[in-house]
């Protein structure tokens, strides 16, 4: 069974980002979400088949129960593109072992209307640090009114994830979106609760402590990263790790 194989991690571990939830608490999290109709949770086996999802991901989906979800695959579920580009994403944390977080998309249903998801996906590793599935959570977001800014933040992350390690560049970045660096930044802060600087700092820590986990040198991690500061660099990075 799926959820024997979820593993726990203390709390300051540096592989801790990559992994998802102790076994024996993958039933309070589905118990816990539960409660939360904008908010999708599921969890797939490695054959990208639903083994667990809440009430607001059945409403995603278009069933009316579990066991209209349970065992099926977004092919049953979703419009080709949409299905092609989700498991798109699940196979690469998978692969990579490492998640994806803050993906912005027009989730396009079959017989309801279009919705814009915030979501993120974690691999399921097991005792012997084996993938055996994929867990994802999302937000749905505001009403259509807003889909320009939601377009308008796409193209930011993106640019943002493919460029962390550059110099930041808000003028490139609302060029690319088509608007001003002032709508820009109010963007982020209707949607992430922060401007695109801290989120940008967001990121490039997430990526440091992936490659530290690697064993990379402090310094080299830190030029790769965009803070080629080491004294800055570390002072950042204490409090992500739990360090004083």
């Amino acid at each position: 069974e799926l959820r024997r194989s979820f593993v726990n991690l203390p709390v300051g571990h540096p592989d801790g980002a990559r992994m998802f939830v102790h076994a024996h608490s993958l039933d309070m999290s589905e118990s816990l979400l539960e409660s939360l109709p904008r908010t999708p949770f599921f969890v797939k086996d490695q054959a990208l088949r639903y083994v667990r999802a809440n009430s607001a991901m059945l409403d995603l989906s278009g069933v009316a129960t579990r066991g209209d979800l349970i065992g099926k695959t977004e092919r049953d579920l979703f419009p080709e593109p949409v299905r092609a580009r989700n498991e798109a994403l699940d196979r690469q944390v998978m692969r990579t072992m490492k998640p994806l977080k803050d993906r912005l998309d027009l989730c396009v249903r079959m017989q309801a209307p279009p919705v814009w998801l915030l979501s993120g996906r974690w691999p399921v590793i097991d005792g012997d640090g084996e993938v055996v599935g994929v867990a994802g959570i999302a937000r749905i977001l505001e009403a259509e009114r807003r889909q320009p800014a939601y377009e308008r933040l796409r193209v930011a992350l993106d640019y943002l994830h493919a460029n962390f390690a550059a110099p930041f560049d808000i003028a490139e970045m609302a060029r690319r979106a088509g608007v001003s660096s002032c709508q820009l930044k109010r963007d982020f802060a209707s949607v992430f609760g922060v401007p695109p600087r801290r989120y940008l700092t967001k990121i490039r820590l997430e990526a440091a402590l992936d490659r530290l986990a690697g064993g990379g040198p402090i310094v080299d991690v830190g030029h790769a990263c965009g803070s080629p500061d080491q004294c800055a660099f570390s002072r950042r990075l204490r409090p992500a790790v739990g360090m004083c």
